[in-house]
């Protein structure tokens, strides 16, 4: 079974590569913001109400919240491919995440960056709107949203790069690319 994180800022493409991923060759995407969105849907959910407020603002979810839907999600998952889409945001999300999986007896095999210009980022947030349905579209789907969401990346994701570099399982992708053409890279990382 393949563990592999995607990594890179939002609207680099991370949801539409685990998509493929999915639904072409047999891996379960365990994305965070999905996870999240889902427990904002939920009747009597503990963890609803603040999800949804920080969410509509673009702050971070508390990590004791996030780490505690995520490992749920895992033990569910045992025996799949996994795709871990938005998720570890931070190097103590990062630490967790590789301490459950050991108490599972399994590590990451990659974990993939996908690598954009932050400024290309402002034209495919206003494209996705644009091309959502009202009903469909996201609550954190708007421009002062993503640049709060980029300076939280910046500050607290990004060092996750060197992390997973000193663990020997970094790989880079072109997200300028096609979104064909990142995912023949990423393939070729995961073959």
């Amino acid at each position: 079974m393949k563990r592999i994180v995607l990594l890179g800022p939002p609207g680099c493409g991370k949801g539409t590569q685990s998509k493929i991923l999915v639904d072409n060759y047999e891996y379960v995407q365990l994305s965070t913001g999905d996870l999240l969105r889902n427990e904002v849907q939920k009747e009597n959910s503990k963890y609803g109400n603040e999800i949804k407020e920080l969410m509509q603002i673009g702050e971070l979810v508390p990590d004791t919240i996030v780490i505690s839907l995520i490992i749920e999600r895992i033990s569910e998952l045992n025996n799949s491919n996994i795709i871990f889409d938005g998720f570890p945001r931070n190097i103590n999300q990062a630490e967790v995440l590789d301490d459950a999986l050991k108490k599972i007896s399994v590590s990451l095999d990659n974990a993939i960056l996908i690598d954009v210009e932050f400024a290309i980022l402002e034209e495919r947030i206003k494209k996705r709107i644009s091309e959502s349905k009202t009903n469909e579209q996201r609550t954190d789907d708007n421009l002062e949203t993503l640049l709060n969401r980029i300076e939280i990346y910046k500050n607290l994701t990004l060092p996750i790069v060197n992390y997973y570099e000193k663990h020997s399982i970094l790989n880079k992708v072109d997200g300028m690319n096609s979104v064909e053409n990142v995912n023949q890279e990423i393939l070729k990382i995961i073959s």
